[in-house]
């Protein structure tokens, strides 16, 4: 059996601990990665660890290094700097090492044919938002002014990073969302206090309510910036490129929904209006053959700019963007296209939500009288009578059931095959 490694960890100003039952990664970048999935970290990091016979932090280059009981410090490593690394060993099971949130699955039966999507948004709005790396300057009196705090509760009353720490988060932000809401604002300004408890706000309720007001200026101020450069998400929203009658400021402003990530990408490098809709062109003759998605997939993500533009600035209509788009309409294209807009997988995500609300479905369908109560109730007794059906089956019941409850038509939304 593998000896346990029990660690404290000091992060910024937090001291945890983290338990490994079954001994250590093999090597540092996977002793890192726990640390980052362990701690919801996810910027960059190094590992320190305390020297018992100089009682100082040396950087860690080798998991033998460690032994049960010392102290780890996390180090955040600003973008763009170079570090050091070991040689990185694969296949490595962490699985059990740490007290590690269960991870999202990837089902098996969705297709992988993705390809890179050309957009700087990648992820939906963490839970916990990171704060980022700020310049060095401010990152060494954020240093200072956090062991003052830890010392003696001073609070840092000096206003020159205030410029620079508001200018990063700003940027952040909009990494997620081109418009954050007063919800979000407020979760970025919580989380910088939390990293730098010296910049909480004397008087304030919450300690943060002033940053979270003068967020909200700096991503008007920010926006304000990219629009000046052609970013066209924000462009859609001036006066200009707005539809006649509609040529009012706060009238029809386009904004992402919850979901939508890459709600209006730009094109991408190297290609313009012309050349994407060559691209176009080639999808319709391409979509008539078989035993070629992956081209096609690389042509549709490729060509997503377009369609979001249609979407979104011209509200076509579905015939008319058939007729523009037949690719699109194909089941896989439609998994693929609404990862390309929400960056998740649409029919597993779909599945699993299902499953979870099953007990609660069948308990709302049966409480429903009238005629769609007995319609459902026809439904459901298979379910009644065997109580290991299938997952399908199941599924299968409650999509029949949700479809009478809201009053669709089920022959012209199912189709069975025999």
């Amino acid at each position: 059996m593998q000896q346990a490694f029990k660690f404290r960890v000091v992060i910024h100003h937090e001291i945890k601990k983290i338990t490994f039952q079954n001994g250590l990664p093999s090597s540092v970048e996977d002793l890192i990665k726990v640390f980052k999935q362990a701690f919801s970290i996810t910027t960059e990091i190094g590992l320190q660890y305390k020297d018992t016979d100089f009682d100082d932090f040396f950087t860690l280059t080798s998991t033998s290094d460690l032994k049960d009981k010392d102290t780890l410090k996390v180090v955040h490593i600003p973008p763009g700097l170079l570090k050091s690394t070991v040689p990185q060993e694969h296949n490595h099971d962490t699985s059990d090492m740490s007290p590690v949130d269960d991870l999202p699955s990837v089902d098996s039966q969705d297709p992988v044919i993705h390809s890179p999507l050309a957009s700087d948004r990648r992820n939906l709005w963490p839970a916990v938002f990171p704060i980022p790396v700020f310049s060095y300057n401010t990152e060494m009196a954020l240093q200072q002014g956090n062991e003052f705090f830890l010392k003696d509760g001073t609070l840092l009353t000096s206003q020159s990073g205030k410029s620079d720490i508001l200018e990063r988060l700003a940027e952040a932000m909009f990494s997620y969302t081109a418009y954050p809401n007063d919800p979000q604002r407020t979760a970025v300004a919580h989380a910088l206090i939390e990293r730098h408890p010296c910049l909480r706000e004397p008087g304030s309720y919450n300690g943060c309510d002033g940053w979270q007001q003068s967020l909200k200026y700096k991503c008007a101020n920010y926006r304000s910036k990219l629009k000046a450069h052609g970013n066209p998400e924000l462009m859609i929203n001036t006066l200009k490129h707005k539809q006649e009658g509609d040529r009012k400021p706060a009238k029809n402003i386009k904004k992402p929904r919850k979901s939508e990530v890459n709600y209006y990408p730009p094109h991408p490098a190297g290609e313009t209006d012309d050349s994407l809709e060559n691209t176009r062109l080639e999808l319709i003759s391409a979509s008539k053959s078989r035993d070629n998605s992956q081209m096609m997939n690389d042509m549709m993500s490729r060509t997503y700019s377009c369609r979001r533009r249609e979407v979104v600035g011209q509200s076509m209509q579905v015939a008319q963007f058939y007729e523009r788009w037949p690719a699109l309409f194909n089941p896989v294209q439609i998994n693929e296209e609404f990862r390309r807009c929400n960056t998740i997988p649409l029919e597993s995500t779909f599945m699993s939500q299902l499953d979870r609300f099953t007990s609660k479905f069948l308990q709302l369908f049966s409480s429903k009288g009238g005629a769609v109560g007995q319609r459902m109730k026809g439904v459901m007794t298979e379910l009644r009578q065997n109580q290991h059906v299938s997952v399908v089956k199941k599924r299968d019941v409650i999509l029949r059931c949700l479809i009478e409850y809201l009053g669709e038509s089920v022959p012209e939304l199912i189709s069975d095959y025999y």
